[in-house]
């Protein structure tokens, strides 16, 4: 197994060459040239951006149209008090500490209390953060009230001090075991509240942290999704992503931490 980092660069080959018009057309119908010129031109010039495009963003690799379809799919027998309360979340911080630049971005969360306890990942808010908002999915946003982390854990609590707000039961008894379906909802690639299913596979120990895979797609966005067992309670915590070569077959696994560590995690606080 190894992790999975930004994918090697491709050598690009131009299959796009030769001429564009020929001299019989330039002579008999000079009027039309300039306007096929731009059209062809344009229309080269657009096929040659999409060919690098595939191959160095990776986002436009993934199976969106699968990603919502079988995300509609599965949206037909969940529970939608467990989609309302899967959040999006901002974060605007400092660019490699410094005072004056700064980045944003953004990842999944889940709110755990009405007054607003949402649980994600500490590498989604890092340690640097200066603004954070929640978005929920029935388009409520939110800047959060406070914030804190523990990167040992790779877990961050947002409190809102809000009220009536959604919420998803945990599951602190029983944890998953390997060949248990179960659903992810997150954020991934810009889309909102989207649904995988797949397979608890195995439980790994990484950094002296134990955690599980799953056999479901995870993309950038999806870092702390709620993982859901078939009682829709939360059985664990999106992280990241690993990519096994196992068997002589490869496969990308989601990786999630128990939730049961958010104890853990509060206990420290």
């Amino acid at each position: 197994m190894s992790w999975e980092k930004e994918p090697e660069e491709e050598e690009l080959n131009n299959p796009y060459s030769g001429h564009v018009y020929s001299d019989e057309a330039e002579e008999y119908d000079p009027p039309r040239r300039p306007l096929l010129f731009r059209l062809v031109a344009f229309f080269t010039v657009l096929a040659f951006i999409g060919l690098i495009a595939i191959n160095y963003w990776p986002v436009l690799k993934a199976p969106i149209a699968e990603l919502v379809l079988n995300s509609l799919h599965y949206k037909k027998d969940i529970d939608k008090q467990l989609l309302q309360a899967v959040v999006k979340i901002d974060v605007i911080s400092r660019k490699n500490g410094s005072s004056l630049a700064v980045e944003q971005k953004s990842g999944t969360g889940f709110n755990i209390a009405a007054k607003g306890l949402i649980v994600t990942n500490y590498h989604v808010i890092g340690g640097d953060s200066i603004n954070i908002t929640v978005s929920f999915p029935n388009g409520d946003t939110y800047p959060a009230a406070h914030w804190s982390g523990k990167p040992e854990y790779d877990l961050a609590l947002i409190t809102l001090d809000k009220e009536k707000l959604p919420t998803v039961p945990l599951n602190m008894t029983k944890p998953p075991s390997p060949g248990d379906r179960v659903r992810i909802v997150g954020n991934p690639l810009g889309l909102n509240n989207i649904i995988v299913e797949g397979e608890v596979r195995q439980y790994l120990t990484i950094k002296g942290q134990k955690v599980f895979s799953i056999g479901a797609p995870i993309y950038p966005g999806n870092s702390g999704s709620p993982v859901y067992d078939g009682t829709g309670k939360v059985v664990g915590v999106v992280f990241g992503s690993l990519h096994s070569n196992a068997d002589q077959s490869e496969s990308d696994l989601g990786l999630a931490i128990p939730v049961t560590d958010i104890l853990k995690f509060d206990a420290a606080l």
